[in-house]
């Protein structure tokens, strides 16, 4: 554990704290917040349920979310009167998320590659902006940050400290379906060996040292999540695990119409729209029968999709991509849309501006140092994630939303090349397979980035 008096005292990570504090409270002093937009809306009609006390219902699309958010808006409505007080849980977890990046790197790396993880993180425009919403990101990225923090807390410490990453792991899975299956990620990263794997021995030792801490998180992890999902199950036609929601995001991305995504500019804009839209694909499953039967008829047709056009769905997957990796965000997409009444014009170009660019600088930047410096159990947390979100994204379909918990994990290691950059390029220079690796990675990275670029800037297009 790092010393609590330099923790406390870095005027750096104060620095950081102050910043990140003005960044996420300011714009909801000054602009008139929405009531909510799209999921916000589902959300926030699924906790008002929940206070009447009909418990977890299935969402007017259909399909059933995760518990976690639901229940957490429905608590603030009981004890607080009102949903938006979900944003002031949202802010406190936001400035812990600034400590907790800052000793993550610190763990990684060292002191400079915290000091500037944080700054980096606590000016992240979109970050920033997700606090000020009800949407689910801020609360998830605080979960999957101390998941990860806590492996590498833990493998220090007895076994049964590592019962802790399983909390964290089983609140990831109660927000956010998609978390259900990185418990292995993180498994491996709690038991590899500390000076890397040089040979099957090494492997075999530390999984002799580790295997009970291994066993303390798996453990945590499916005591927290039983009782959702064995209620869930017995209640929705079939097994749960917190969510039923894989069917229908395939049906979005897998059918004749072209791939739906919802951000700014390449997305749906009206309802009537997007109703349109859907007639022109394959007609949905029985949106009134238990969620988890609908969603298994929706893989079903799904794959019979996939098989009857692998052409299609083939060119599919970069079309997909690029939409998880479009640089815009749905802080374009508010900005655009008129949601700060009052903004300046040209305050609105700069921000679009900015958040393009913070995005190509974590993506670009963070991918080089990943392939020249990611080692060791934190290199599985964050490129095991990355490339599971980036798999599932290529399968269902792509939305910047599901980018954004990746960045702080990957904000580490754009700290590392800024902290350091030549040790960056000489890790390069002295591994020719990392070098290569960056050298593949890079270009289409930088095209699937640029693909839908202009959409973000309609006036100069």
């Amino acid at each position: 554990m790092s010393d609590t008096r330099e923790y406390r005292w870095d005027l750096w990570l104060i620095g950081a704290l102050l910043v990140a504090a003005i960044l996420r409270i300011g714009p909801a002093i000054l602009f008139e917040q929405m009531a909510c937009v799209r999921d916000e809306c589902i959300y926030r009609s699924m906790a008002a349920k929940i206070v009447a006390g009909e418990g977890l219902t299935v969402s007017s699309k259909g399909w059933l979310t995760a518990p976690g958010y639901p229940y957490l808006l429905a608590l603030m409505r009981t004890t607080t009167g009102g949903f938006f007080t979900v944003k002031v849980v949202n802010i406190a977890l936001a400035l812990i998320n600034v400590g907790t990046v800052y000793e993550i790197a610190k763990r990684v790396a060292d002191l400079k590659t915290a000091r500037v993880a944080v700054w980096l993180f606590a000016m992240h425009p979109t970050l920033a902006f997700f606090t000020q919403t009800m949407w689910i990101e801020t609360i998830y990225i605080f979960f999957l940050l101390n998941a990860a923090l806590a492996v590498l807390w833990a493998r220090d410490k007895p076994w049964p400290y590592a019962g802790a990453a399983g909390l964290m792991l089983a609140c990831c899975i109660l927000f956010r379906g998609v978390a259900t299956y990185l418990p292995p990620i993180f498994l491996v990263a709690l038991i590899w060996p500390d000076a890397g794997w040089t040979h099957g021995a090494a492997l075999l030792d530390s999984v002799r040292r580790r295997w009970k801490h291994g066993a303390a998180m798996v453990l945590a992890t499916a005591i927290a999540v039983a009782p959702y999902s064995m209620y869930a199950s017995s209640k929705h036609g079939g097994f749960v695990v917190s969510d039923a929601t894989v069917g229908h995001v395939m049906f979005l991305g897998n059918n004749d119409y072209p791939p739906l995504t919802f951000d700014y500019g390449i997305g749906m804009l009206t309802s009537g729209i997007y109703r349109d839209y859907l007639q022109t694909g394959r007609r949905p499953c029985n949106r009134l029968a238990p969620p988890v039967q609908s969603s298994k008829c929706e893989v079903k047709a799904s794959v019979n999709w996939m098989t009857e056009n692998p052409e299609k769905f083939a060119r599919r997957v970069p079309v997909r991509l690029a939409q998880l990796f479009n640089p815009n965000s749905f802080l374009t997409r508010h900005i655009r849309w008129g949601y700060w009444s009052g903004y300046p014009w040209l305050f609105k170009e700069l921000t679009a501006a900015y958040i393009a660019a913070m995005s190509f600088f974590i993506v670009l930047f963070g991918t080089t140092t990943a392939f020249a410096r990611a080692r060791g159990p934190y290199a599985f947390i964050a490129v095991g994630t990355v490339l599971y979100t980036i798999a599932i994204s290529g399968l269902t379909y792509g939305m910047t939303r599901f980018r954004l918990p990746l960045e702080p994990l990957w904000i580490i290691y754009v700290a590392m090349f800024l902290a350091d950059p030549r040790a960056t390029l000489a890790a390069l220079r002295g591994s020719t397979p990392r070098a290569v690796g960056a050298l593949l990675a890079i270009p289409p990275l930088t095209m699937l980035m640029l693909w839908y670029l202009p959409t973000g800037f309609p006036r100069f297009w």
